[in-house]
């Protein structure tokens, strides 16, 4: 298999840590990737009308403050930094020429002999004609933001001043002009409380998808594209009032943040009436990711059961078959357990929590059902994936499962799938190649699932605006194959009911029997 050689072009040896992270990958794959050479342009003077300098001075105070509170975070304390490329490639293509402030190729260097298969844009200029002559397969770009909506800059503002649910991007194939170009990918993540952090977020998590993108064309030589839709107005450097704005909705949501709890959810159970029964919280602890499970004409809830106080959670089980309530721990464990998904093999009941914090997934064994559960085996390594769904359809067993491939610990945008050809219990789950199955922030975090008679429904969490769990789809699985994954969304009556019931809350799980249903809500 030939390599695909790849060049990155960037406004010099500085570049942000996003093309430096990119570039790194890119070099240490030399399985995959011919990458040796770095295009190096000068940056397009974009000088500044009058009443221009005004809001773009404004602008920077507002990232110099929220910068300062990026630097106490783990991830993105250097979202601004710039890093030295040439430690990575040491072969530099320098293009001086500028004509009319469209960038030449200089004729010193004949860059058409590196016959390079992709470039990258990695650079704030606009691009003329003779870029697009230079690569075979043509210059591959970001376009942060969703383009049907936000075009331009800032990116990551917009979304954020108009509280926006998630926030997009797309890799595209540049055309010679103005207009966006053919998209190969798109997804949506949870828009964040502020600009910067939202930023940071969108270019961290969207750089593995560009990744993936060449992969994908490393095996095959071949893009597919999307279909387009219709393009939004281009934004620029906000207004000052839309400045004023963001900054006091800015520091409003941020002093909420501080003084109230997000995460507090409660457990409310359902009968055939849509009578509810809430169940209480312990002090300092809640009650989440409830799973109702029948055995021997007897129903149980187990759930995480999140401990304030020392931080991580563990898995209770709640005897639902006496008038007062019976709650027991029954599996505890060093770092933190939640989503505790039980399923049945040969007559066995395991039990598949989350346990991210060590990047496994791991089964459990019931030793002493319910209340007994002992640890089995990990079925899958070196994975940070949450909310894990085991099943069996069509003679395969199926892991549904959220990943964070960007360790930004946010698992609500990426939905994969795994299926065994081997049983539940195997560490020889093969990738769907579909993976990721979705990237969207509405509609991939598991929140349960539902046989109900030969159909299989997938229940997913729909994330608000910085609020983690606001509501909940149903998804009826059309198509799930070693080839093919389609869903098709669908309204589910018992749960509007439900949510009237519960005067509209935030609900983000869902559970059901013939009988009951359970939810968790704040």
């Amino acid at each position: 298999m030939n390599k695909v050689k790849i060049g990155i072009i960037t406004n010099g040896t500085n570049v942000d840590k996003y093309t430096y992270s990119l570039a790194k990958r890119l070099k240490n794959n030399k399985k995959n990737f011919d990458f040796n050479h770095f295009i190096s342009i000068p940056r397009e003077d974009k000088s500044y009308k009058k009443n221009k300098v005004l809001k773009k001075f404004f602008f920077k105070i507002i990232i110099f403050f929220e910068n300062l509170i990026l630097k106490f975070s783990k991830n993105h304390n250097n979202h601004l930094n710039k890093f030295n490329i040439k430690k990575i490639v040491k072969k530099e293509i320098k293009i001086k020429n500028l004509k009319k402030n469209k960038l030449k190729i200089s004729d010193d260097y004949n860059i058409k002999k590196e016959k390079f298969d992709i470039l990258i844009r990695s650079c704030s200029n606009i691009l003329n004609n003779d870029f697009f002559k230079v690569s075979k397969f043509g210059i591959i770009s970001f376009h942060h933001g969703d383009y049907k909506k936000f075009r331009g800059s800032p990116a990551g503002f917009w979304e954020v001043l108009y509280q926006e649910k998630n926030t997009g991007f797309m890799i595209q194939i540049l055309k010679p002009n103005l207009d966006y170009g053919k998209i190969i990918l798109e997804g949506f993540f949870q828009t964040k409380s502020f600009f910067l952090l939202n930023q940071a977020e969108l270019y961290e998590k969207s750089n593995f998808y560009l990744e993936k993108v060449l992969l994908d064309f490393s095996k095959k030589r071949k893009f597919f594209f999307l279909k387009k839709k219709k393009k939004g107005k281009i934004y620029e450097i906000p207004k000052i009032i839309n400045q004023i704005k963001y900054t006091c909705q800015t520091i409003k949501n941020l002093t909420k943040k501080l003084f109230i709890n997000n995460y507090n959810f409660k457990l409310a159970l359902f009968n055939l009436n849509m009578k509810p029964l809430i169940i209480e919280n312990d002090r300092k602890k809640f009650l989440a990711d409830p799973f109702l499970c029948e055995n021997k004409n007897k129903i149980y809830c187990f759930a995480e059961e999140y401990d304030y106080e020392k931080k991580r959670g563990h898995i209770a089980c709640i005897d639902l078959n006496k008038k007062k309530l019976e709650k027991k721990i029954v599996l505890k464990e060093k770092f933190h357990l939640s989503f505790p998904f039980i399923f049945k093999f040969k007559n066995n009941y395991y039990m598949c929590p989350e346990s991210s914090e060590v990047s496994e997934i791991r089964l459990y064994k019931s030793i002493n059902f319910p209340f007994k559960w002992k640890f089995y085996k990990t079925i899958i390594k070196d994975m940070n994936s949450v909310d894990n769904i085991i099943f069996k359809k069509n003679n395969l067993w199926w892991l549904f499962t959220n990943i964070d491939r960007s360790n930004c610990k946010d698992y609500g945008h990426d939905l994969s799938i795994f299926y065994s050809e081997d049983g539940p219990l195997t560490n020889k789950w093969k990738t769907h190649p579909q993976n990721p199955i979705k990237i969207n922030s509405l509609e991939s975090r598991n929140a349960g699932i539902i046989f109900d008679k030969k159909k299989f429904i997938r229940v997913s969490q729909a994330q608000g605006f910085d609020n983690y769990g606001e509501n909940i789809n149903f998804h009826q699985i059309r198509s799930l194959t070693k080839k093919n994954y389609e869903e098709k969304l669908f309204r589910n009556k018992n749960y509007l009911r439900i949510k009237k019931k519960l005067n509209n809350a935030n609900i983000h799980h869902y559970s059901s029997t013939k009988k009951n249903i359970i939810v968790d809500f704040k």
